[in-house]
């Protein structure tokens, strides 16, 4: 079993191209998912749509069998029974998991440090370094920190075995 990462995906959101993503910026997405297998699981750090949900997220459930783990993001305004009842095995603010002999919490937006984890990878800023330094930020971003950026990444999942 893969796992992969996959973060501010935004579907629908068509300003993020005003902000740089390329207009296809979707299709790229959606064909990158393509390497995930039915053995495989998907963490998605968050915002997933904007708009549109019910056929975004039911897309997801289509994406052959893998497990789907959906780290809520500040654009995730549905239930957790909602997206649970669209397609996603788990729904949760935090996920932890100890892989390659690290303790690693994925979450949407970064976190203080707390002791329970050795990374936190995370996503929100995509390749805007600016809101890094926002003052609720500014406090808590430390070498603890990894963002994912789908602009970074050409809009492809990655294998997290391969995030450094």
């Amino acid at each position: 079993m893969k796992i992969y990462l996959t973060t501010d995906t935004h579907f629908n959101h068509k300003k993020l191209i005003e902000y740089g993503r390329p207009e296809d910026f979707e299709e790229r997405i959606w064909k990158g998912l393509k390497v995930i297998n039915e053995n495989d699981m998907l963490i998605h750090l968050g915002d997933v749509c904007i708009g549109d949900d019910e056929m975004i997220n039911r897309r997801f459930t289509m994406n052959n069998g893998a497990k789907k783990v959906l780290v809520l993001g500040n654009h995730d305004h549905k239930s957790v029974k909602w997206y649970l009842e669209h397609g996603w095995d788990m729904v949760c603010e935090r996920f932890d998991l100890k892989m390659y002999g690290k303790r690693i919490a994925f979450t949407h937006m970064p976190i203080a440090w707390d002791g329970y984890f050795d990374i936190n990878i995370h996503g929100h800023f995509h390749n805007t370094d600016s809101r890094r330094y926002e003052e609720e930020f500014k406090k808590i971003m430390s070498g603890y920190n990894k963002l994912l950026a789908l602009e970074y990444t050409d809009y492809k999942p990655v294998n997290l075995e391969k995030f450094n």
